[in-house]
């Protein structure tokens, strides 16, 4: 019987040649999106899943305003939460981003990006597997060193490195123990870990207001977040607002009342200000990408499941596709199913028979899309910045969960179609008369079109926002200005001084036009931030420390007053310059003039500096408050890039000539590197670009099966109907009255789809756009354009099959009427 079902399958497979290779390269691409794509999410959330503390260790964001959260939390906190907390049974400082620069191994300089600063009880949290040294201690004592086991074989060209030293940040570490990071995905995969971040918590035990590292919680239960998220904000009243309180002769109430601008209780109670915690187990799928507090961050969980539904989206439309194609070859089936029911055969026969097809199709369709993901996945693995793997043991369940679906589905609709054939009518030729099956059919044909026109409309909405984000005022001008880091050997104290010498030198280098520095920097969050109180306005101001000419050099213009100057003495001492989203928060219309209490430091307001884009287009323009260098020395200090202004002409020559000043002068143990600012920010919209890629690509995958789809039905419709149409020519029909009538229903149905994929276009876009705080507003265009463009390829796909039909010869399919 197989053997029979096979050779008919065989016979229909050469009988329709080109929609068969169609049909398995629709399925194949279906069934690929969809494995990749659920590959990449099972890669991404498996990361920590092996960790046996996941659910119990939270790292904690402060949040200090509706709009300004860090993952941070100042030093003093650890001990007193463990200290006040019996569920805290633990907790751990790290800083949530790798360290990077030049080691030094036996007189040996090496650049290394992956270096985790932790605390000694790192192993608590994180529990690799220790390869040497101590399994319970591996961090034997202060500057110590832990260093992954294939990282070790770089370095030393073997694993057993216990003792080793090595000179990073001008301290020695000694290596005390060797671990692996395994198989597994982590949150925290540094290629060696140093443990620093003990002398911090201990020179910081009374610096409560510094958010400097990370924290991390291991608590009893994880039941009790919110009851340790409220503890960490009494903390926050005991040990900060009420010795401030104390100092300026007030109440605690008093305080809060003038210096948070509500009362105790109102703060107590305040959402917009306080404490969250997150676990472990969620950090790598964290939306919020800015709410991480491990190294490896988290992933973009908005692309990742537009990816999946997008696949899907493709998958059900392949699926459609070959429903209805194959419901269409059931009609010139007719002879073979009536002779086959002639011979006995059975409903259930004839149903399994089917199936079976169904079958082979999509064993056949998996076999094209494992060719697919040969072919994409080391390209993809690039686009997503991912080490994703496709792992049979891992596939294989799915992939016979995705062939049962699709058999059951596309294959159930036309074997029960085939079956219904009555003998009578088949033997007949009535069959091609009916109109059994029309509605599926069409409704089918609707959905795809609702699809396609989803994915025009949003292809071109990317679009849009893309190109409006590459051509926005960002409020600066970073063209020919070079971003050089600045981590120079001195003490930190000296950074300000040498700046000013080597400016000296670097302004006399041929095709340097200017030198500036500052403690931001284009497209970074890099710099530090400080709060102050303006008639009850708390403002969350990021600290701008910067040489006269800053501003200049970037063309970031003025709004009014004026720009900090050599000219006047006091601009080095009192005098600052803010932002107009600072204005705005201070709720100040005229700020020129007035005085902010900063830090305890009086401050006089002499200009208002327009908004730009520091950060990306995601992100709102955010309060800054501008010093001169020399105002508050630990502002500037934090300045970590020189900027340099060059000419167009020969700028290869005159890095070169810096580069020179800077090795000669010995500045940094890092080699001399620079970047274009201009470039630089550019890097920002590299998702976006990505999404938009995502979409162009998926929408030509799409447009091409739903018109696939269509020309297949309309292909089979049309040459059932050719009887018909040699009848209505002899009759007198023109061939515009042939093209009309044969087209007309498709048309109609087109416009169904695009009507029905107005709203969900709109609204998921919309949502999408909602990510960006600089966005286009959607208008009519890309409706417009996606309706004239599906109007005209379905009109096209379907007046070449009716053309041809019109053209018929009328004697062969009415010669015997």
């Amino acid at each position: 019987m197989l053997k029979n079902w096979l050779k008919i399958y065989w016979s229909n497979v050469l009988k329709n040649k080109v929609y068969f290779i169609l049909t398995l390269l629709s399925l194949g691409v279906g069934f690929a999106s969809v494995i990749l794509s659920f590959v990449h999410y099972r890669e991404e959330a498996s990361y920590d899943q092996s960790n046996p503390n996941k659910d119990n260790v939270f790292t904690v964001e402060s949040v200090m305003n509706a709009e300004t959260s860090w993952v941070k939390l100042p030093y003093p906190f650890g001990a007193k939460l463990k200290e006040s907390s019996s569920h805290v049974v633990d907790y751990t400082f790290m800083d949530n981003y790798y360290d990077s620069g030049v080691m030094t191994i036996n007189g040996v300089k090496r650049l290394v990006d992956k270096i985790g600063t932790v605390q000694s009880n790192f192993f608590d949290f994180f529990p690799f597997e220790i390869l040497k040294g101590d399994k319970k201690k591996p961090f034997s004592g202060p500057n110590t060193a832990v260093i992954a086991d294939e990282y070790a074989k770089v370095l030393f060209g073997k694993v057993d490195v216990i003792g080793q030293s090595f000179v990073f940040n001008k301290e020695t570490y000694v290596v005390s123990a060797v671990y692996s990071l395994g198989q597994k995905r982590h949150s925290v995969m540094a290629d060696i870990l140093i443990n620093p971040v003990d002398k911090y918590e201990k020179d910081a035990i009374d610096s409560w207001g510094n958010y400097n590292s990370s924290i991390w919680l291991k608590l009893d239960d994880a039941k009790y977040t919110s009851e340790v998220a409220s503890l960490i904000k009494d903390i926050l009243v005991k040990e900060v607002y009420v010795p401030l309180a104390r100092e300026k002769g007030m109440t605690v109430e008093e305080y809060m009342e003038k210096e948070e601008g509500k009362t105790l209780e109102e703060f107590i109670k305040e959402k917009d200000k306080g404490f969250r915690l997150h676990s472990l187990a969620n950090q790598r799928m964290q939306k919020a990408t800015w709410l991480t507090g491990t190294p490896e961050g988290a992933t973009n969980v908005s692309r990742m499941y537009i990816m999946i539904g997008l696949s899907l989206l493709i998958l059900i439309l392949s699926v459609f596709n070959y429903v209805n194609l194959t419901t269409a070859q059931a009609i010139s089936r007719t002879r073979e199913v009536g002779i086959r029911k002639t011979l006995g055969a059975t409903r259930l026969n004839l149903i399994s028979q089917g199936l079976f097809e169904a079958l082979i199709t999509s064993l056949l369709a998996c076999i094209v899309a494992f060719v697919i993901i040969e072919f994409s996945l080391p390209w993809l693995k690039v686009f997503l910045d991912s080490k994703m793997e496709v792992e049979l043991i891992f596939i294989i369940p799915w992939l016979i969960l995705f062939i049962v679906l699709i058999v059951l589905l596309a294959g159930i609709v036309p074997a029960v179609f085939t079956a219904s054939f009555k003998t009578l009518e088949v033997l007949k030729g009535e069959v091609n008369k009916s109109k059994k099956g029309n509605t599926l059919k069409n409704a089918m044909l609707v959905i795809q079109f609702v699809v396609a026109c989803f994915f025009m409309i949003g292809s071109y909405i990317v679009y849009q926002q893309v190109d409006y984000m590459m051509n926005k005022d960002l409020g600066f001008k970073g063209e020919q200005v070079v971003l050089i880091p600045y981590v120079p050997k001195v003490t930190y104290e000296d950074r300000v001084k040498l700046y000013y010498s080597l400016k000296e030198e670097m302004t006399k280098v041929s095709g340097v036009e200017d030198v500036t520095i500052a403690s931001i920097s284009i497209a970074s969050s890099m710099g530090s931030s400080s709060s102050f109180m303006y008639k009850g306005n708390k403002v969350q101001g990021i600290n701008v420390g910067m040489d006269y000419n800053y501003l200049d050099m970037f063309d970031i213009k003025m709004k009014e007053g004026r720009m900090l100057s050599p000219e006047f003495a006091s601009d080095t001492i009192s005098n600052i310059l803010i932002s107009e989203r600072t204005a705005y928060e201070m709720k100040e219309a005229n700020p020129i003039g007035k005085v902010i209490d900063w830090n305890e430091i009086p401050l006089t307001i002499v200009g208002v500096v327009k908004d730009f884009n520091l950060y990306n287009l995601k992100a709102n323009y955010v309060p800054l408050v501008y010093f001169h260098l020399k105002t508050v020395d630990w502002v500037g200090l934090n300045s970590r890039q020189i900027s340099v202004k060059v000419k167009g002409d020969n700028v290869e020559k005159t890095m070169n000539e810096l580069a020179n000043i800077w090795e000669r002068r010995d500045v940094s143990e890092e080699p001399f590197s620079y970047e274009f600012a201009d470039k630089r920010f550019a890097k920002t919209f590299d998702n976006v670009k990505k999404e938009r890629n995502i979409f162009i690509t998926l929408n030509t995958v799409v447009v091409f099966i739903a018109l696939f789809g269509l020309f297949s039905l309309a292909s089979f419709n049309i040459n059932n109907r050719l009887r018909e149409v040699a009848i209505r020519k002899v009759l007198g029909a023109s061939s515009a009255s042939l093209l009309k009538q044969l087209s007309l229903q498709y048309l109609i149905m087109c416009l169904v789809g695009y009507a029905f994929a107005v709203f969900p276009s709109y609204y998921f876009l919309n949502k999408w756009l909602s990510d960006y705080a600089f966005r286009i507003e959607i208008g009519v265009l890309p409706f417009i354009l996606s309706f004239v463009a599906i109007i005209v390829l379905t009109g096209t796909v379907v007046f070449i099959k009716a053309w041809s039909a019109t053209k018929v010869n009328m004697l062969k399919y009415i010669k015997y009427e």
